[in-house]
């Protein structure tokens, strides 16, 4: 079965996380990590870059192709839509989770969706060690 990660935002939680998750893959079992950018940057192309070099595949929306390819990116995906298609699990780092889900993410179904804990009204609220109980009732 293919495990494939797409992080949206690229942030102070999705910049980590998908290093985590691009360097931990095999023992994770994930078969690919995708992360969409929506904004090219100037000053962070070595965020971006150090990311891709760590094996986390870019993805960006088509009307931003060329700008990111002006900064030296190469996007892995052009289709915000296909990445989302490809991927198992979701992972909304971004303050538009709400947003997303009602425009993007309602679309898609036997797919895990997982927004930042600022999210309120996305899912299930949860933190390990915090509230465990709140598992057993799914």
């Amino acid at each position: 079965m293919r495990n494939s990660i797409l992080v949206v935002g690229t942030g102070t939680i999705g910049e980590p996380l998908i290093g985590l998750l691009a360097d931990s893959k095999k023992k994770l079992g994930i078969s690919e990590v995708m992360f969409h950018k929506r904004t090219p940057l100037r000053d962070e192309v070595a965020k971006v870059q150090s990311l891709v070099k760590r094996g986390a595949k870019l993805v960006v929306n088509q009307d931003k192709v060329k700008e990111f390819k002006e900064l030296g990116h190469k996007p892995k995906y052009t289709s915000f839509d296909k990445a989302l298609t490809r991927a198992t699990v979701v992972i909304d780092c971004t303050p538009a989770g709400n947003y997303n889900r009602e425009k993007h993410y309602s679309k898609y179904k036997n797919k895990t969706f997982i927004a930042q804990g600022s999210e309120k009204g996305f899912g299930l609220p949860y933190a390990y060690g915090v509230n465990d109980e709140a598992l057993e009732s799914l």
